[in-house]
């Protein structure tokens, strides 16, 4: 099929990209044939067995197979605004602002408002605003600031800057001196981004860190709150690993250390929605005592629901109240975390299913969620993560758009109301590609249209005790996956499949054979 040379052109510069990736990896890329046909006939050799793709890859000796994507590429691209009536979730990080930003003396409000317009522009109807870690990014009368203890005219070897490591000092002090000088300017932060959001047309919400445990390696950095470093007898118990020393919540205390934040927030913040945050992090119970701990939390949340409705009662109108859960039912139920109960006893709005940081997943499985949650009315959400990472030991990479846009077809094709991206921050991609990537999101209908990739990937959380294998790296003479690449295109688009074999650089052996759907693909490199 002829293309032509423009398009061409584009389509090459996207596999270039695909393959840096790839590369990046430490796989070889090999590539399915260009599919230039009918749409008819695409539906056939794609979609054989519906929207799930069986795909064996059978070789003689025994590589690891590292890097597995299969992509849909448009034969042109395509603009577009964001739907009118459509919903995009979008959680803006505590920290990542202060950051990023450059604040001019007397500028913190306008800075703050340029970057909610920009957010606005991409496309977001729903902006979570984090206010917490360990500590909180605005003066709170019942945690402490980030910036307390902090002599911004000391030394970088002030007791409190100690003992970060020296490589992040510079960063460090940068964030402290920007949320300093929004506190100096009067400014409450989350209130001023809620007030932009308003005037922007996005609906505001506060997102809450349940058990945020950054920086656990360290004891005396100072980004734990005095809470956690008074109280060791409140941490997990009988637990090893980065997550032993999160807060417990099967003691009172703990619990009444969160809620007096949930409080402070809803009195003080006009807000549409507050989301608990079990995802920073989903450990909250000791080990061996997640199930005895899951009433205890049930029974916190029906506390918290009668919160926001006096919230709802002062302001005049709906707080509502959403949870970010692991991905799967089963694990954030046997984690503690039952999202089930929760939607059953009507004390959630907002279910967000998505997976911890270290990869994003192309598989959600949104169908058994909605019938876990039977006729619960409960928002579905699919979350996505910024980072892409085909196997556990393998290097991260930053999601290329096609990716982000194979993850956001996948969780609307199979029925989530609505897309929630974490740490999609401004600068993930350039400008004209990251509000074409998030306006694409807000619909399956404006989503479809872009090209995407889809990958294997695996999940970052399992439940306790569970035997879980990841699907790669791959080894032997034979493997197969399946893979939801959701609709098909109404128009002609090329298909192709890239993947990647390690550790032996260099050309490819003979013998490697790829099957789609029972066909055999031709080598393009």
């Amino acid at each position: 099929m002829w293309v032509p040379p423009a398009t061409q052109e584009k389509l090459d510069a996207r596999y270039r990209e695909i393959a840096e990736a790839s590369f990046a990896l430490g796989g070889r890329q090999i590539r399915h044939e260009r599919l230039g046909t009918p749409q008819t006939t695409m539906k056939q050799t794609i979609l054989a067995h519906g929207e799930e793709i069986p795909r064996p890859f059978k070789r003689q000796s025994s590589k690891w197979i590292l890097v597995v994507t299969l992509g849909l590429l448009a034969l042109e691209s395509i603009g577009m605004g964001a739907p009118s009536g459509k919903r995009l979730y979008y959680n803006q990080d505590c920290t990542e602002f202060f950051a990023a930003a450059q604040i001019p003396a007397r500028k913190a409000g306008e800075t703050i408002d340029r970057y909610v317009d920009g957010i606005a522009g991409a496309g977001v109807t729903v902006f979570l605003c984090n206010s917490n870690a360990r500590r909180t990014n605005y003066r709170s009368r019942v945690w402490d600031a980030f910036w307390d203890g902090y002599d911004p005219a000391g030394p970088d070897d002030q007791p409190f800057l100690a003992p970060i490591p020296r490589s992040q000092v510079a960063a460090s002090r940068k964030g402290l001196g920007n949320m300093l000088a929004v506190l100096q300017e009067g400014i409450d932060y989350p209130a001023r981004v809620i007030q932009r959001c308003r005037h922007d047309g996005m609906s505001p919400w506060i997102t809450l860190r349940m058990n945020d445990c950054h920086e656990n390696d360290i004891p005396t950095h100072p980004f734990h709150g005095s809470f956690w470093v008074k109280n060791p007898q409140l941490r997990r118990k009988n637990c090893s690993g980065y997550f032993a020393t999160c807060l417990d919540y099967a003691n009172l205390e703990v619990r009444d250390f969160y809620m007096s934040l949930i409080v402070e927030t809803l009195d003080r913040y006009d807000i549409d929605g507050l989301e608990l945050d079990f995802m920073r992090e989903p450990y909250v119970f000791s080990a061996d005592k997640e199930r005895e701990g899951a009433p205890i939390l049930s029974g916190w949340l029906r506390e918290v629901r009668k919160r926001t409705a006096d919230a709802a009662a002062k302001w005049g109108h709906p707080v509502r109240l959403g949870v970010r859960v692991p991905s799967r039912p089963e694990v954030a139920v046997a984690m503690g975390l039952d999202a089930i109960t929760w939607a059953s006893e009507g004390l959630i709005d907002v279910l967000v299913t998505t997976p911890r940081w270290a990869t994003l997943e192309f598989d959600l499985p949104i169908p058994q969620w909605r019938q876990s949650l039977g006729k619960s009315k409960v928002t579905l959400v699919g979350g996505l993560e910024v980072l892409y990472r085909p196997a556990p030991d393998s290097p991260p990479s930053v999601t290329l758009p096609e990716l982000a846009i194979g993850a956001a077809t996948s969780v609307l094709s199979q029925g989530a109301d609505a897309v929630y991206l974490f740490n999609y921050f401004p600068g993930t991609y350039p400008q004209p590609i990251y509000q074409e990537t998030l306006k694409s999101m807000a619909s399956l209908g404006s989503v479809r249209k872009l090209p995407r990739r889809v990958g294997v990937t695996y999940r970052d959380i399992t439940a306790p005790g569970e035997q879980y294998t990841a699907p790669l790296p791959a080894t032997g003479k034979e493997a197969a996956f399946r893979i939801r690449l959701g609709p098909v295109p109404n128009r002609r688009w090329l298909c192709d499949v890239v993947i990647g074999d390690a550790p032996a650089p260099g050309a490819l052996k003979p013998g490697l054979s790829v099957l789609v759907n029972g066909t055999p693909c031709k080598f393009l490199n």
